[in-house]
């Protein structure tokens, strides 16, 4: 009994792998030429002032959409749009999956076997996949809930400034 609560416990904390991996909140590095530019940040519930450049602004995983805008006198404004993508931190949630996976295509190949019309390969190949993915699910949903599941694209941002076009003075 014992054995079994410890790797409850051990299953029910590796199973929300890209959130201890990721944490809930990116760090992404601006920087900008010329520098000194004002980052403004609109994603999610991140402080709307991100710094002056260089600068690092943290920002929800979970936050869509997502943006900075980068302000500096005698420049014209950069807006820089982020993507939500799917962190490669969630495959993880497969592995802590793969015991119940590993059991499901032991127990299809078994039941499998003394039928004929049935391949027992192809019945435990796919007993693992879909017993690993319906085990990981409970993890993969915490893990989108949290943002730990995701990372936002660019994950570091350097904008060249372009100069505000000037208008020529009319002649005298």
């Amino acid at each position: 009994m014992k054995r079994a609560l410890f790797a409850a416990a051990v299953a029910f904390a590796a199973a929300r792998c890209a959130t201890i991996v990721n944490d809930t909140t990116e760090k992404i590095p601006v920087r900008s030429t010329p520098s000194g530019a004002v980052v403004s940040v609109d994603c999610g519930n991140a402080p709307m002032y991100g710094g002056v450049t260089p600068a690092v602004i943290i920002v929800p995983r979970a936050a869509q959409p997502c943006s900075i805008t980068l302000a500096k006198e005698g420049y014209a404004e950069k807006r820089i749009d982020f993507q939500r993508q799917l962190s490669s931190a969630t495959k993880v949630n497969k592995v802590v999956a793969a015991p119940v996976g590993i059991f499901a295509a032991f127990l299809g190949y078994a039941l499998s076997s003394d039928v004929a019309a049935l391949n027992p390969d192809d019945v435990a190949a796919g007993s693992y996949a879909v017993a690993t993915n319906i085990a990981a699910m409970p993890a993969n949903k915490f893990d989108e809930r949290s943002g730990g599941a995701f990372k936002q694209v660019p994950g570091h941002v350097d904008v060249v400034l372009d100069p505000e076009p000037t208008t020529p003075s009319p002649p005298r």
